[in-house]
C-alpha cells in the first residue's frame, strides 16, 4: 500500500484495502494511485479528468483500470456517481465529506449542492415502510437555474411580434 501523509488518504487507502481483500481482490499500485488522485480532486469530475490528473502525476495506467476500479470506489463509500443526468458521467469524492444532494441546470450544467432535511426523514420513512435497510442514496433534481431562466425571459421578451395575416405586427 502506498504511504502517504495525508491522514484523509491514508484513512481512505485502508478502508479501500480492506474492502478489496472482502473480494479476494488485492490494493495494487494503480488502484492507490486512483484513490489519491480522486481524493485530491474537488467537486465534480468526468472520468477522463480523473484519468488525465493520473497522467500528470506520471501514473501509467490503463483507462479500462480507471473505468473498473470506480465503481469499486464508489461500493467503498469513497466517491459515488453525480451529475448522472445527459451524456457524460461524473463522480465526486464523498470520503470525508458531509452528505448533500444536487440542483443540475440542463441548460449549462451548473450544479448546486444542497442539504435538507425533510429529503433525510422521508427517504428514512419510504424505506422503512417498503422493508428496506438504507444504506445511502443519491439525489440529483434536474430543472433551469435562475441565470438561465432570466436569459430566456430576456430572448423572448426580445422577440419581434408575430405578424398576423394582413402583415402588420
Amino acid at each position: 500500500m502506498t504511504v502517504t501523509a495525508e491522514p484523509r488518504t491514508q484513512e481512505a487507502l485502508e478502508r479501500f484495502e480492506r474492502f478489496l481483500h472482502r473480494k479476494d481482490l488485492r490494493l495494487t499500485e494503480a488502484r492507490a494511485a486512483i484513490v489519491e488522485a480522486a481524493l485530491a480532486r474537488q467537486g465534480h469530475y468526468p472520468i477522463e479528468e480523473l484519468i488525465h490528473d493520473l497522467k500528470q502525476r506520471g501514473i501509467r495506467g490503463s483507462k479500462a483500470t480507471v473505468y473498473r476500479t470506480l465503481p469499486l470506489l464508489a461500493e467503498a463509500g469513497i466517491l459515488q456517481p453525480a451529475i448522472v443526468a445527459g451524456d457524460s458521467k461524473s463522480y465526486e469524492t464523498t470520503f470525508g465529506r458531509q452528505h448533500h444532494d444536487h440542483l443540475l441546470c440542463m441548460t449549462c450544467r451548473r450544479v448546486v449542492e444542497f442539504e435538507f432535511e425533510a429529503f433525510e426523514i422521508l427517504q428514512k420513512e419510504v424505506a422503512t415502510r417498503y422493508g428496506f435497510r438504507l444504506e445511502g442514496h443519491h439525489h440529483e433534481l434536474v430543472g433551469t437555474c435562475p441565470d438561465c431562466l432570466a436569459k430566456e425571459a430576456a430572448r423572448a421578451s426580445a422577440a419581434p411580434a408575430p405578424k398576423t395575416a394582413s402583415g402588420a405586427a
